[in-house]
């Protein structure tokens, strides 16, 4: 990257399914519309509107935006002087932070050097967070705990036992069921699809109709078995 901090605006229109890896820079990521899945370890946590989710350096992640994700990644570099959190996890998005992103999501200019309006907004947002106190202890914080034991069975890809918070699960989401549910069997089968299986293989291993998976990868992702 070319300054200490920058600022992306991203608007996922197809599946994005990111490798597990250690990232280079620290980052913050807040979801404006959609929904990201970020995995550390076993754990997957869920990003919807209005949260956001700090990742350290050298943190061992996979990021999966589904489709139609609509976000903001601020980026900061190890050459930056200021103390910042070690920690991954949920952040508070102060009033102060919400309206900084505003901001930057509405401006046109392309600089952002140390001099800039942008970069002095950035610089405003590095201070910021060096406040963060990350938090790992919900899986989605929009949703309550029952919801969150329904969202959990479905990312394990298993069917819960009661559907009355189904309905709760996919107002969050801004997505059906069936949806997140095609968006997390085509993820899988790219991620076997990336250590060598054939479409064959990825279909019998995932207990799906070849064709179909076939369709849902061209629809969703763009991607060819």
């Amino acid at each position: 990257m070319n300054q200490a901090i920058e600022y992306t605006k991203v608007e996922q229109s197809l599946l994005a399914v990111g490798s597990r890896r250690k990232n280079v820079t620290a980052y913050l990521i807040t979801v404006n519309t959609g929904v990201a899945l970020l995995r550390l370890g076993k754990h997957e946590f869920v990003l919807t509107t209005g949260h956001g989710f700090w990742v350290p350096f050298e943190c061992l992640h996979a990021l999966t935006v589904l489709p139609g994700c609509h976000y903001h990644m601020i980026h900061f570099s190890a050459r930056l002087q200021q103390p910042l959190c070690q920690q991954a996890g949920f952040v508070t998005l102060t009033p102060l932070l919400n309206a900084l992103l505003h901001e930057l999501s509405q401006t046109k200019e392309q600089s952002q050097t140390n001099h800039s309006p942008t970069g002095r907004i950035l610089a405003v947002i590095v201070d910021q967070a060096a406040k963060f106190s990350p938090t790992t202890q919900q899986l989605c914080p929009a949703l309550s705990a029952k919801q969150q034991s329904v969202l959990k069975k479905l990312l394990d890809r298993q069917s819960p036992a009661a559907d009355e918070h189904l309905s709760a699960v996919e107002a969050v989401l801004g997505m059906s069921i069936h949806e997140l549910e095609a968006c997390l069997i085509v993820r899988e089968a790219i991620r076997l699809s990336r250590s060598g299986r054939n479409a064959a293989q990825i279909a019998s291993e995932l207990e799906c109709q070849l064709d179909h998976l076939q369709a849902l990868g061209q629809t969703l992702a763009d991607y060819q078995f």
